[in-house]
């Protein structure tokens, strides 16, 4: 915890001075301070007493949110008229939803279902929904409505909560769902590439329909030799239903065969036309994204009527692939004007006239891409020989406008837990306080946020307001002097860091992944341990690794170990 909070002082401190005096009315440091480590303590379910604390913090903007943490804490215990309270109290606070929604799960674990309704606020995903269906099955029993939307949170391709299992065991008890519904969902599940939840449903389903849902399961483990021999009636819908997703799942891995099998499904009239031509197209567009030397002309010999913007694209992008300028400029002709216009194809149609002699035409078409910022802009400015042009545009500035933004109670508390270094909790105030801005609004935001030196909220508060051209505060460069010393030392371009940090974390140095990456560079944990094993450093925790020197530190050192390793081939 305490990390936490050096780190958020430590950011606070690194950008003090950029602060302007609008921002907010400031804290007392102390109170700052007392606040956290009661706020620690209930994070670490230890025993804080409420009232002390609220009379000390008195006018402290997070105050309501010790209160919050010890509900939390004890809500299997809590009781509804507290609850209440709180919420009735509190109802500014964006975490109250997550409160409800926490107190109405501890309810219907408890099958406290009167309190269930009286809290229920209509919200939530399926787990909330089918817990609403138990107590109103509870309350009042069960009407159509009822099953119909049982029968809707039913009929999908995955697995639901096991909460649903009482809601699901319903509709099997009073047998409301129809074979053709039953049937159904199973074709959702096996398009879903999810045999094992078909398999768990079997029984639930008729002999005939079990038959062919065996079919199905032998069809999607060996596709080829079932679609060789198949062992079900291919004449029928179903029969192709089973066919076309048979050969779906075989183009993923063997068109040789995929191939080899489609003329005889076509001759013996087991696939429609139009099943037939889109397997063809699966089957050509998967050769091309695995850049097959047949990919080229299976594209070409696709029927029109399954002629769309992605086969038109790959067409065009082997045709780059294999440096056949004449074959781009022709596959960039059949496109459409609207995939023609885009900036892709402006640049490598320029490109194949270029190379095919007619300069003029390729400057005619490359000029104006030049002067756009974006990749295909710069590369069209590297072929005529310009500078890049970047078209910046100062941002501006009211500070009038900013002051109020400044001032809105979720925003003050937004910075307190930004400046605590509680990331999360200080974007859930940010985003509550300006659900309801403007482009105006989130421009001044975004200068706000630059002041505050929260770089991330910066760039996504620009992007909202739409300044594309606000260079200063959509690409900062932040953590300047540490990035430049750490990429300079092992001999790597700062830009490339920058721009690494800018496309990885927006420069939020608590960043995670969903793979486990952390902080400004993204480093694996793993990753971070070898890399300073290697260089004879301290092994890091994971918590040393969202600190932004030793991030910025072995994320360069990898870097260079990678550029090194790839003869300095960025890609």
């Amino acid at each position: 915890m305490r990390c936490r909070f050096l780190l958020g002082l430590l950011v606070a401190s690194l950008f003090a001075g950029t602060a302007c005096a609008s921002d907010a009315v400031d804290v007392d440091r102390e109170q700052r301070q007392r606040f956290l480590a009661a706020y620690e303590r209930l994070e670490s379910r230890q025993p804080v007493d409420l009232d002390v604390e609220r009379r000390a913090l008195a006018g402290y903007p997070l105050t309501p949110y010790l209160e919050y943490r010890d509900l939390l804490n004890r809500i299997g215990r809590a009781d509804a008229r507290e609850v209440r309270g709180f919420l009735e109290r509190h109802e500014d606070l964006p975490v109250t939803r997550l409160l409800t929604n926490r107190w109405l799960t501890s309810l219907a674990r408890r099958e406290r279902w009167d309190t269930f309704l009286d809290f229920d606020h209509g919200g939530g995903g399926s787990q909330m929904a089918c817990y609403r269906l138990r107590a109103q099955r509870y309350a009042g029993g069960v009407d159509q409505a009822w099953l119909d939307a049982a029968t809707e949170l039913w009929t999908v391709g995955y697995s639901q909560p096991r909460a649903c299992d009482p809601v699901f065991a319903e509709l099997y008890e009073r047998d409301a769902l129809s074979a053709d519904q039953r049937w159904a969902r199973m074709e959702r599940i096996m398009r879903a590439d999810n045999p094992r939840l078909a398999r768990a449903l079997r029984s639930r389903l008729d002999a005939d329909d079990r038959r062919w849902l065996d079919s199905w399961l032998e069809l999607a483990q060996r596709p080829g030799d079932s679609l060789f021999g198949p062992g079900f009636d291919v004449t029928g819908s179903r029969g192709g239903t089973l066919a076309v997703d048979g050969f779906r799942r075989l183009a993923r891995g063997d068109r040789d065969r995929a191939l080899a099998l489609l003329p005889r499904y076509r001759e013996q009239g087991w696939l429609s036309e139009a099943q037939a031509d889109g397997i063809e197209r699966t089957i050509a567009l998967r050769s091309a994204y695995s850049r097959e030397r047949r990919a080229v002309s299976l594209l070409a010999a696709l029927p029109e009527s399954v002629v769309d913007e992605t086969v038109r694209e790959w067409r065009a992008r082997l045709q780059v692939g294999r440096q056949d300028w004449a074959g781009v400029r022709q596959a960039i002709g059949d496109m459409d004007a609207a995939q023609q216009r885009q900036s892709e194809w402006r640049y490598w149609l320029g490109h194949a006239l270029w190379e095919l002699g007619d300069v003029d035409e390729a400057q005619s078409e490359l000029d104006s891409l030049a002067g756009e910022r974006h990749y295909y802009g710069f590369l069209a400015a590297d072929l005529l020989g310009r500078p890049y042009s970047m078209n910046h545009e100062q941002a501006p500035v009211d500070r009038e406008h900013m002051a109020s933004i400044a001032s809105r109670p979720g925003v003050q508390r937004a910075r307190e837990w930004f400046r605590l270094g509680y990331a999360v909790e200080a974007r859930r105030e940010w985003h509550a306080a300006l659900a309801e801005a403007d482009p105006q609004d989130w421009s001044q935001a975004a200068q706000l946020a630059r002041n505050w030196g929260w770089w991330d909220r910066t760039i996504d508060a620009a992007n909202r307001a739409g300044l594309h051209d606000a260079l200063e505060l959509r690409f900062p460069l932040a953590f300047r002097e540490n990035v430049k010393a750490d990429a300079r030392a092992v001999g790597v371009d700062p830009a490339l860091v920058f721009a690494l940090i800018r496309k990885e974390s927006a420069f939020n140095p608590e960043a995670r992944s969903h793979a486990g990456a952390l902080g400004l560079m993204q480093v694996m944990p793993g990753t971070g341990r070898e890399v300073a094993q290697r260089h004879g450093l301290r092994v890091p925790s994971g918590h040393d690794l969202l600190a932004p020197s030793a991030n910025l530190r072995l994320g360069n050192l990898y870097l260079a170990e990678m550029l090194s390793r790839f003869e300095g081939n960025m890609i």
